[in-house]
């Protein structure tokens, strides 16, 4: 059973375990919704690891997945920033394009056999977009915020961070995937340290979102 567990596994179970700590008395939908997105990110690593051990391919594994990555960071970026902006105006036609982009990969290649890169690819740029977008009105907001303390902050921060660092690495994945000795190349060093900032951050979050809740009693 141990065996199923990667480093990056174990690095999002600990952020679910934040998530259920922190979150778990939060009424508030979005932070549920993240409990049940962090439960969900770890099961899907070790499900993955596991069809791929008994079939050597796990790929319809992550193409299924990518739509659940896809609705929860969308949703999530609307809940920051509905409140700066009628963003509904700029997700909904990004997410269509991204669905659109994902179809036609479905429909012109084999999800058993082929990951779909170009859709994961466009959905980062997306989420970066928006990520910039956010902290623009940060900037721009006159109302004064203690980012030490709040959540939306470091979210949005992590999640950054991890989309803007993997889009630059899938455009030079050829070079990354270069092996330094053994199994060890750039590429499991960039995700993996991707990986440490966006959980990482997402986990500090929590602890503010747990610390906000309480100052509204």
């Amino acid at each position: 059973m141990f065996s199923l567990f990667s480093f990056g596994s174990i690095i999002e179970s600990i952020c679910a375990l934040f998530a259920l700590i922190f979150l778990i008395k939060d009424k508030n939908s979005f932070w549920k919704i993240t409990i049940v997105y962090m439960l969900i990110v770890p099961s899907t690593e070790i499900f993955a690891k596991h069809i791929g051990r008994i079939y050597h391919n796990n790929l319809i594994v992550y193409n299924i997945y990518a739509l659940v990555e896809l609705a929860y960071i969308t949703y999530a970026f609307y809940i920051f920033l509905k409140d700066f902006v009628d963003i509904k105006k700029f997700l909904i036609p990004a997410t269509g394009v991204i669905l659109t982009v994902y179809i036609a990969f479905t429909l012109t290649h084999n999800p058993l056999a082929k990951y779909n890169s170009v859709t994961v690819s466009v959905m980062s740029v997306a989420f970066v977009i928006y990520g910039l977008l956010y902290f623009y009105f940060l900037l721009k907001d006159e109302n004064f915020i203690d980012l030490k303390f709040h959540p939306a902050f470091w979210w949005v921060g992590g999640t950054l961070i991890f989309y803007f660092g993997s889009t630059l690495a899938n455009f030079f994945d050829e070079i990354i995937q270069t092996r330094i000795r053994g199994n060890l190349n750039p590429r499991l060093l960039i995700y993996t340290t991707l990986n440490l900032f966006l959980y990482g951050f997402w986990s500090y979050s929590f602890i503010c979102r747990a610390r906000q809740r309480k100052s509204y009693l």
